[in-house]
């Protein structure tokens, strides 16, 4: 297994993190993700990518007073709303208090990429976005012609959103093994963009199948290395003592 550790420096101790709101996942990354970062969350259909992002959302919305927004192009409103209600995280009281919107866009052609950033832009800078979920980036790789195309893309109008002056912390879903760009596979262009890369799998244990997850890099954090199991239950995400 590989990973990247950053060495802890004097200053880390004292860094502002996002807390995902899960303990035991934070106090692996010194409290959590430093604001302004871009996550990768990198893994097969049905592994917990959507429901991780959901919970570092809610949390931030409920219990750290930061406003959120989901950007799905693959599922709708109401769908996503009653899926998350029924795993504990009832966005619909925030959405009240403002503190939660869900944008629902269908996936870009390349004519209509542009236009799509500029969208989610305005919508987090008229709602004070400070957490950002984006599902998914395989959704919109078809759009590019070439790799080449895609990476300067994704560095050119992510840098806007994520480092720009709204200075969101985005998590940013892709689907693992599903899609390739003609003769160009586009996998792996986003975690060379990120500054974190984390990785959800399901690994058979004998007549169960686990679910697991692994920090495989996370810049300016120093982070446990190897793949941690994971339970979705009523509350979404829960790390065995």
């Amino acid at each position: 297994m590989t990973g990247v550790t950053v060495e802890r420096t004097a200053e880390s101790k004292t860094d502002v993190r996002a807390p995902t709101g899960l303990p035991e996942f934070d106090r692996m990354l010194e409290g959590g993700f430093l604001p302004g970062s871009l996550i990768t969350l990198k893994g097969r259909p049905g592994t917990g990518k959507t429901i991780f992002g959901s919970q570092f959302l809610y949390h931030g919305a409920k219990n750290a007073k930061q406003s959120g927004m989901y950007v799905s192009m693959l599922e709708g409103e109401k769908s996503y709303l009653h899926n998350m209600r029924r795993l504990g995280l009832d966005f619909e009281p925030l959405m009240a208090q403002k503190r939660f919107s869900f944008l629902e866009i269908p996936a870009p052609t390349s004519e209509g990429l542009p236009a799509l950033w500029e969208q989610i832009a305005r919508e987090i800078e008229e709602n004070e976005t400070e957490r950002l979920v984006i599902d998914s980036f395989t959704a919109m790789s078809p759009a590019f012609q070439t790799v080449g195309d895609l990476r300067t893309f994704t560095h050119v109008l992510l840098g806007k959103i994520v480092g720009g002056a709204s200075g969101c912390t985005t998590l940013l879903i892709t689907e693992e093994g599903t899609g390739n760009m003609g003769s160009f596979p586009w996998t792996g262009v986003e975690e060379f963009v990120a500054d974190g890369v984390i990785k959800f799998s399901i690994i058979p244990s004998g007549e169960a199948r686990v679910r697991y997850m692994e920090i495989t890099k996370m810049r300016g954090t120093n982070h446990q290395m190897g793949p941690i199991p994971i339970d979705i239950g009523t509350r979404p995400k829960r790390m065995p003592r």
